[in-house]
């Protein structure tokens, strides 16, 4: 607009005219006085289709305009074009119509003069025009680069992206008018949608998609499909009739427009570097007000607003990896602090080489991993073998332990929780899942997790999303999970404490650890190992381990697995003078793995006599074939009472405490058949 636009004219020569009238006489009347006067008139015209050859021709500097004019168009449809295209005019006309005069004056012309007209007021209503019109035009630019600076102050401070928006939308609204404002920011695949509803002067209602759903009927997830489906390569209007083309073709322009009458419309894409996409989406109730001159306007304010953007999208980028790297440096602290990370994998037995195998195999992929084995066995160090053999082994190892927290606190813990989710929640907390973004996340003890939160587990393993307690918007990961467990979880699942489809997602992978039992001949190198950790530890000269020492070692069932072999060398350097090999400093054999035979029901006690109480138990089969022997015979001596009925009143799954599916299940495990074994009545003869 400035380029043609030219505030200091002062000779009437510098300015031409045209004149739009369609009554010749006056036409003639016009063109007299503005040539004696030393205007240059660059043409008459006596409709608007006649105008605009003209001024496609020869650009004048300021139009004379009649309302009434040849052709279906009046001088008021050409008013609205010559405003856009920033050319000043004077209305000449007779008419005194109100609802006329109301559009006049919407068009905003620089002067109206009545008809009949005198050379006077031809003269001086034009060099008014004019002065006003230069002015206006600086007036403008002013307003112009104040709304710019008014724009970046608003979008750099230090508030939320929703309150920096909806400033911004207060300062363009006496610019660009609306009563509907939605703006969609996509970055990195991730689509944020603010929407604005005029509700008063000056006065706005932020929606969410969530507060969109019951005014329009559709769920926020159909909402952000409908408005991820909106794609815009340059600035439009859309008014009258080409505003339904706009609704048939965007669905989410439709729902909007249906919800709030709207009937206008005016699309500003912004041109972000990279893949990052900013459409600003201005909704009118009225059906004709967006002009070209928005589009200009707004087309000029694009260049520093985008940069602007772009420099605080950098700022918040790197304040969040900032932040990210600061809970890292945090955690990894933590995680320093503690002693149950192993420093290496000790073995070469050929179960402890599968298990490698199986590692290189996996580590690669982002596949989730199921890691099973007693309590001991080393779950925690094959992780960390995954992950730093996988591609995101610059990244950080996040492991929680779902067994040591409340279940209050688990799904914090996990997921986050925004300032105020709920009471004692003070600030905003960053869950393991954001934390351990593009890296890795360890749930230790899995099977511990309460059923509630599988199901959130399982969408983050479907949806790759999380959600803050408290927020309304979900958050995007990127995290391969790696799960591990000591229980069975077949089992869990049967007994319907563990989801049987988060079960199958988890164990898309599953590596079993060997219980150290298993792999016997790695037990001496380990011991040395830990023993070797130990003296230096402690400062002490190690002088090896006595040889009767190792084979009692080796012999050792080894319940506690490797996490008991380490506190064992341990305790045996501690008692060691350092002069003399390891000697150790308690036996192995411990009374917490000593077990007895539970009392039966005392009806009909048929405790067999031969039964008596066992030996201690060798190793942990032994253990293990005792516990599932005393639960064989405790059932079978209750299902012996209830004459073989499983269910209802006063049958086994009753006594027993337990579901009728659960007993059934745990009958089957135990190889006992169900049959019933009805006892015979005692038959009644009369006496003779």
């Amino acid at each position: 607009m400035q380029q043609h636009l030219n505030p200091t004219l002062s000779s009437t020569s510098a300015c031409q005219i045209l004149i739009v009238e369609d009554e010749y006489i006056i036409a003639n009347d016009l063109e007299l006085i503005l040539h004696v006067a030393g205007y240059p008139v660059l043409g008459v015209a006596d409709s608007v289709a006649e105008a605009l050859t003209l001024i496609a021709q020869h650009r004048p500097d300021m139009v004379l305009l009649d309302i009434y004019l040849k052709g279906k168009e009046t001088g008021i449809d050409l008013a609205k074009q010559l405003e856009d295209m920033g050319i000043p005019f004077i209305y000449i006309s007779a008419n005194d119509n109100k609802s006329v005069l109301e559009q006049v004056k919407a068009t905003q012309p620089s002067g109206y003069i009545v008809k009949p007209f005198r050379e006077k007021d031809i003269l001086t209503t034009l060099e008014i025009s004019r002065y006003r019109h230069a002015h206006s035009v600086e007036m403008r630019l002013r307003e112009e680069k104040a709304l710019q600076i008014g724009l970046t102050d608003a979008l750099s401070a230090s508030e939320s992206w929703e309150q920096k928006l909806l400033n911004a939308a207060r300062l363009l609204q006496p610019n660009v008018p609306f009563d509907f404002l939605t703006i969609q920011y996509e970055k990195n695949g991730v689509n944020q949608s603010y929407n604005f509803y005029q509700i008063g002067f000056d006065e706005y209602k932020t929606l969410t998609l969530n507060d969109l759903q019951p005014m329009t009927g559709y769920s926020a997830d159909q909402l952000l499909a409908m408005q991820s489906g909106m794609r815009f390569r340059e600035p439009v209007c859309y008014n009258k009739e080409v505003f339904d083309d706009f609704c048939q073709t965007h669905r989410y322009g439709q729902v909007l427009a249906k919800s709030f009458r709207l009937q206008s419309g005016l699309v500003m894409p912004l041109r972000m570097s990279g893949n990052d996409s900013f459409v600003i989406l201005f909704l009118s109730r009225k059906t004709d007000v967006y002009r070209a001159s928005h589009l200009t306007l707004l087309e000029r304010l694009e260049q520093p607003i985008v940069l602007m953007l772009e420099r605080v999208l950098a700022f918040e980028e790197v304040a969040r990896l900032s932040e990210q790297l600061q809970r890292e440096k945090n955690y990894l602290q933590e995680e320093v602090k503690t002693s149950a990370n192993f420093e290496e994998i000790i073995g070469r037995s050929q179960s402890l080489l599968r298990v490698f195998e199986q590692v290189n195999q996996v580590a690669y992929t982002d596949t989730t991993v199921l890691i099973l084995g007693e309590s001991g066995t080393g779950k925690e160090l094959i992780t960390r073998a995954i992950h730093n053999l996988s591609p995101r082994k610059s990244k950080i190892l996040v492991k929680i332990n779902c067994a040591a927290l409340p279940a209050t606190l688990i799904e914090s813990e996990l997921f986050g929780h925004e300032k105020g989710a709920f009471t004692g929640a003070f600030e905003k907390r960053i869950g393991k899942f954001e934390l351990a973004q593009e890296g890795t996340i360890f749930l230790d003890e899995i099977g511990e997790l309460p059923l509630e939160l599988q199901a959130k587990l399982l969408r983050v393993l479907q949806e790759k999303e999380i959600e803050r307690i408290g927020g309304k918007t979900p958050i995007k990961t990127d995290v391969r999970i790696i799960a591990a467990t000591n229980r069975n979880l077949e089992k869990e699942v049967a007994e319907g404490r563990f989801r049987m489809d988060l079960y199958f997602r988890l164990a898309t992978f599953p590596i079993t650890l060997p219980a150290l039992r298993e792999r016997a001949g790695d037990i001496p190198l380990l011991a040395h190992f830990f023993a070797q950790k130990s003296a230096r530890k402690m400062g002490k000269p190690f002088r090896g381990i006595n040889p009767q020492v190792l084979a009692e070692l080796v012999n050792y069932a080894w319940p506690g697995n490797i996490r008991e072999l380490e506190n064992v060398m341990e305790q045996a350097v501690i008692l060691n003078d350092g002069q003399t090999p390891l000697e150790l400093g308690r036996p192995l054999v411990s009374n917490l793995f000593l077990f007895s035979r539970p009392t039966l029901p005392p009806e009909n006690d048929s405790r067999d006599s031969s039964q008596s109480t066992s030996s201690p138990p060798k190793d942990l089969n032994d253990i293990k074939q005792i516990q599932q022997q005393t639960e064989r015979d405790y059932i079978l001596a209750v299902l012996k009472r209830t004459n073989g009925r499983i269910r209802g009143s006063n049958g086994a799954a009753e006594l027993l405490n337990l579901k009728p599916t659960t007993l059934e299940y745990r009958m089957d495990k135990l190889g006992i058949r169900k049959t019933l074994s009805v006892e015979p009545k005692a038959s009644h003869t009369d006496p003779d």
